[in-house]
């Protein structure tokens, strides 16, 4: 009997983290719409977002404050790309991380075409 109790309750912390992991994924994707950031991927914990004019990077963390937890760097401030070991690497400082090599060719393809406009 202790034993379904206990399991119970790891269940129900696993369920609610995940909601609650949900609901962040959700407040994030919602300030990527707003912000007319059409292209967006996640990875790696983080969404990582092509915008009108810049390239915003949103952690997911237990509590989302988007202002606190995201890195914007505009277009015009990039001056060289490297790709290296599924990482965009900006301009020798800022690195994106990727899980799979189909994220990181289609994200680098979209920010070429980005940054050639």
């Amino acid at each position: 009997m202790i034993f379904i109790g206990f399991f119970l309750l790891i269940a129900l912390v696993v369920i609610s983290l995940n909601l609650h992991n949900h609901a962040n994924l959700d407040k994030i994707e919602d300030y990527l719409k707003k912000s007319n950031c059409l292209n967006y991927t996640y990875s790696k914990g983080s969404y990582k977002a092509l915008c009108e004019d810049n390239l915003i990077e949103i952690s997911n963390s237990f509590t989302v404050d988007v202002e606190k937890n995201s890195k914007i760097t505009k277009y015009e401030d990039i001056k060289d790309i490297k790709i290296k070991d599924l990482k965009i690497v900006i301009n020798d400082e800022y690195v994106l991380e990727f899980k799979h090599n189909e994220d990181i060719s289609t994200f680098n393809k979209n920010l070429e075409e980005k940054l050639n406009k």
